[in-house]
């Protein structure tokens, strides 16, 4: 194999080839297209303390179906009439993305949505051993249930997914009897696996998606959360094993850990299994913002691909291979996501980080005094035990030419 060539590598990344070795995909059923499915401004907004005015949610979605997100999740609408409000000003603003409101297996919810003007709803219904214990539902009663909801949501003539709640706590004989009745009486359009406490391994997910796919002839989609940090993992594997949609929320905002991120999903989908989703991936680090800003809850500097620093470096010898030859440093190009590249000046910087420091402030240094700047801000960023930032920089290379 010719790592040089290949679908891992082109003018703007060069990810793993063995990504694409056989012995790797022998496995994989993925399918010919996927769709992403955004539960930012309902999932996301169930983040302690975030809440998005009416406005925030329209310009989110706006965005969102601008980058080329299949369907949005506009909000719950039973919930409040600010959030009904919410969610019909957005099935109403044009969007080419399908808008979907979020419902329990409650006439009244479905009610909501209908009046809201939604495309399609999502369904839930608890699956989980300690979500059954909970409620004290018996079996019959979830299907009962279930069977009525799904079938009075198709009767309105909306798409319609059910939600299997806790399904990766569930007895496997339990979810295959619930998804095939519900699946034979009813005109459900899909069914989404969901781990919504985010316990399962990627492995166990791609097993789960295989059984239930022998078990049902519906779509399958992916609902997974991240509290062991493993729901972007998980999501892939379960694409990769056949599902056809990913939930996903920007920033991977939601309850506790958070919801599964969108960049991401998308991200690694496309240049690791090869998957294009048909996202304007260039608009990632917009979105992640403007979602940044309107939630209030900060993305940490180092998040992959949208982080402030996710292209940043200050250890010198990095920045020299760096410079010489990006691809060689990194397996993208920040320009494919919207961001950008960095340098942090510090104790670990080098000759290289240097020249590029002066060169990205329109300052020149001889090539003589460049050992001496370097010893300069080493020295000062080891007094301050803290990364040396331009306006000082600027000061320690005037020091240096004056001296």
């Amino acid at each position: 194999m010719n790592v040089e060539q290949g679908p891992w590598v082109g003018d703007r990344w060069w990810v793993s080839h063995f990504n694409y070795v056989e012995e790797v995909r022998k496995n994989f059923n993925l399918p010919s297209r996927v769709e992403i499915y955004d539960v930012t401004l309902r999932d996301g907004e169930q983040t302690p303390g975030v809440v998005f005015k009416k406005e925030e949610k329209l310009h989110i979605a706006q965005l969102l179906d601008e980058a080329g997100v299949h369907r949005i999740e506009a909000g719950m609408p039973v919930v409040s009439a600010e959030d009904a409000d919410a969610v019909k000003t957005i099935a109403h603003a044009g969007l080419k993305a399908k808008i979907f409101g979020f419902c329990r297996m409650v006439k009244g919810d479905i009610d909501a949505a209908i009046k809201s003007d939604v495309q399609g709803v999502i369904i839930e219904g608890p699956v989980g051993v300690p979500k059954l214990k909970q409620f004290g539902w018996p079996y019959e009663d979830v299907v009962k249930k279930a069977i009525e909801a799904v079938d009075y949501a198709k009767s309105h003539g909306l798409q319609t997914a059910f939600f299997s709640v806790d399904m990766t706590r569930a007895e496997l004989s339990f979810i295959k009897r619930l998804l095939s009745d519900i699946g034979t009486q009813t005109k459900v359009d899909s069914f989404i696996v969901v781990d919504t406490f985010g316990c399962a391994l990627p492995e166990a997910i791609a097993y789960l998606v295989r059984e239930l796919k022998k078990t049902v002839k519906q779509p399958l989609e992916m609902h997974c959360h991240n509290d062991f940090g493993l729901g972007t993992a998980c999501t892939l594997a379960g694409i990769a094993a056949g599902a056809e949609v990913a939930h996903t929320s920007v920033n991977g905002i939601g309850e506790r850990t958070g919801n599964i991120s969108f960049e991401e999903v998308v991200m690694g989908l496309k240049y690791l299994y090869g998957v294009d989703v048909g996202i304007k991936t260039e608009m990632l680090y917009k979105i992640s913002k403007v979602v940044e800003n309107y939630s209030q809850f900060r993305v940490p500097v180092n998040k992959p691909f949208v982080g402030d620093r996710a292209f940043t470096r200050e250890a010198g010898i990095s920045i020299a291979g760096w410079v010489k030859y990006y691809l060689g440093s990194e397996p993208i190009l920040p320009e494919l996501v919207g961001n950008k590249h960095g340098v942090v000046m510090g104790k670990k910087s080098g000759r290289h980080s240097v020249e590029w420091k002066l060169q990205q402030l329109g300052m020149h240094a001889p090539p003589e005094k460049i050992p001496f700047i370097l010893e300069e801000l080493k020295n000062e960023s080891v007094r301050r035990k803290a990364a040396i930032e331009d306006e000082d920089f600027k000061k320690i290379v005037a020091k240096v030419l004056s001296s």
